[in-house]
């Protein structure tokens, strides 16, 4: 295949099967796509019926029944009936009972918690999409410089290679250039495989069937203020992981109360409409007789082996054992925060550096360039100097990678 018909061919392939994608929609697609994110919302939903349960213990329940028996001759004597028949209609309702009460509870603060679930693993998703769509775009200016330095070093190697053949250069020379030249080829691969895996990579986590093209591209604001006393306020308001930790603490107590309604008695009322088949003398014949019942059952365990003080003491640990996991949630979180600012205040000075160093690397390679021009340096010389200006400039694309991405854990840890 020919190169012209190869880049026509890439170009109606890119058409074909890549669409835009900014990151903004990236984050959406990720909201709906992720497998994380849909399993908390089927949890909430789950939860929604798990509700409905508790609160069916406050509702009237109303059972119905119906038997019939046939006895054998040996078994008939006296008044007995050969065919027996029976039926009832119970309506019954709970009057006190505070374990159904506690549950009902319990279950909207499960719900609650869920709620807060589902917030933290969104937020997660969109500090992890911002990620992977921040190295993507950094991966490509790689790229993007590997190629750019492959068609130097091709270049370079032509030169050599030319001036070989007519004796010029002895054969050492060559073979260092085309050394050289294989070194970028195979820099240049590996670039394009890093980009190739993260781009899958990301594909699979948003479940896209197609290749998007990515949008935008690496830029800072070094001026940008970070304050961190009203960071560290704000972590303590907004962050989404310590809401879930303080939440689990309120269910461990709700857990604990449901344990302590064993306590109390229970009280039941019930309404019953009962008939039954029976001989009422001894030679009269199959009657049916039918009528209401009403009672009320009062209960109150007064002993169980102490099981029930077992269970209230586990729950009991259960609220400490929350309590510990939050005062390590909110250490964890505040240290990554710490962390994240100590970066970012590093990094804008690393940029600043890398900047200047960037200018720097630009006029050696504009002298190296103009001292070929004029026959005074070599083309290695203005090779090393092109390297060089496309390694700092590699360097630079990093370090702001680098600082949107500290960027992004922060905005998690603290909106």
């Amino acid at each position: 295949m020919s190169g012209e018909m190869r880049v026509i061919w890439v170009i109606l392939f890119l058409f074909t099967f890549s669409f835009p994608l900014t990151l903004e929609e990236a984050v959406s697609i990720a909201l709906k796509n992720v497998t994380d994110v849909k399993l908390s919302r089927y949890e909430l939903k789950k939860l929604d019926y798990e509700i409905k349960k508790a609160l069916s213990g406050i509702l009237p329940k109303v059972t119905g029944s119906y038997s019939y028996l046939r006895l054998d001759d040996s078994l008939v004597y006296g008044f007995a009936l050969r065919d027996r028949q029976s039926y009832d209609i119970t309506l019954s309702q709970t009057i006190f009972n505070k374990a159904i009460f506690d549950s009902i509870s319990l279950a909207k603060s499960q719900k609650e918690l869920q709620n807060l679930i589902l917030e933290d693993v969104k937020r997660e998703v969109v500090y992890r999409v911002k990620d992977m769509y921040y190295a993507i775009l950094y991966k490509w200016t790689v790229v993007e410089l590997k190629k750019e330095n492959l068609k130097y070093w091709e270049e370079y190697l032509k030169t050599v290679e030319e001036k070989y053949k007519a004796g010029i250069l002895p054969k050492v020379e060559y073979v260092r250039a085309k050394a050289q030249f294989e070194n970028a080829k195979a820099e240049l691969a590996q670039a394009r495989a890093d980009y190739e895996k993260s781009i899958e990579n990301f594909k699979a986590f948003l479940k896209l069937e197609k290749t998007p093209e990515f949008m935008g591209k690496l830029e800072v604001n070094l001026n940008e203020d970070f304050s961190e006393e009203k960071l560290l306020e704000f972590l303590e308001k907004n962050n989404s992981t310590l809401k879930v930790a303080k939440a689990r603490i309120e269910v461990a107590k709700k857990t604990y109360n449901l344990s302590k309604a064993d306590y109390y008695p229970t009280l039941d009322a019930y309404l019953t409409y009962e008939g039954y088949t029976t001989r009422k003398s001894l030679f009269g014949g199959k009657e049916w007789v039918k009528g209401y019942t009403f009672g009320i059952s009062l209960n109150y365990k007064f002993f169980d082996g102490f099981a029930r003080e077992a269970e209230v003491a586990q729950r009991k640990v259960d609220i400490f054992q929350e309590k510990e996991r939050f005062k390590d949630t909110f250490f964890n979180v505040k240290r990554d925060l710490k962390n994240a600012l100590l970066e970012i205040k590093s990094l804008k000075e690393r940029i600043k550096a890398v900047k200047l160093s960037l200018e720097a690397a630009k006029e050696t390679l504009k002298l190296a360039t103009e001292r070929h021009k004029e026959g005074i340096g070599t083309y290695l010389e203005v090779l090393d100097a092109r390297r060089n200006y496309n390694d700092t400039l590699d360097t630079l694309h990093f370090l702001t990678y680098r600082y949107m991405s500290t960027l992004a854990l922060i905005e998690r840890l603290t909106r």
